[in-house]
């Protein structure tokens, strides 16, 4: 009689007897592998979210370098200038070390810039394999111009 209704142009509906057993297996491989995706997708998405915050601690170590060897070395309007470089990266400035040395230069002194950052890991699935926090460095070294009056 069923064949009868699909020779007829009309719309069967199978019931859940009959499913083959075929169908439930395809369901469980669609729910691994979408958890599979799901997690790599986390990770392509935390992965461009790291490499976006060691672009601009890279940035922030090159324009203070370019500062301390303008002013010759971390002293006087320097430290304010790198304090606004720091807060324009859009990383919290709080989480971010910075150590310059040497402190005061001459001209032709080199002086190295070297910035370490806690990056917080935003992604709980992504947390799980790489902790709460994953440190980024960024080093820059420049020659100083700065000459004394």
């Amino acid at each position: 009689m069923a064949n009868s209704k699909k020779a007829m142009g009309k719309a069967t509906q199978e019931t859940p007897e009959e499913l083959s057993p075929e169908a439930g297996q395809a369901i469980a491989e669609f729910a691994i592998v979408l958890f599979v995706l799901i997690l790599i997708l986390f990770a392509i998405l935390e992965l461009g979210l790291v490499l976006n915050a060691k672009l601009a601690l890279a940035s922030a170590a090159r324009e203070i370098a370019r500062i301390c060897a303008v002013e010759g070395g971390y002293v006087g309007k320097a430290k304010q200038r790198v304090t606004a470089v720091i807060e324009s990266t859009g990383l919290e400035p709080d989480r971010i070390d910075i150590n310059i040395t040497p402190r005061q230069a001459i001209y032709g002194t080199d002086i190295s810039v070297r910035l370490s950052y806690d990056y917080p890991v935003k992604s709980p699935v992504v947390s799980v394999v790489s902790g709460t926090t994953v440190t980024l460095r960024a080093k820059a070294v420049t020659r100083s111009e700065f000459v004394p009056r």
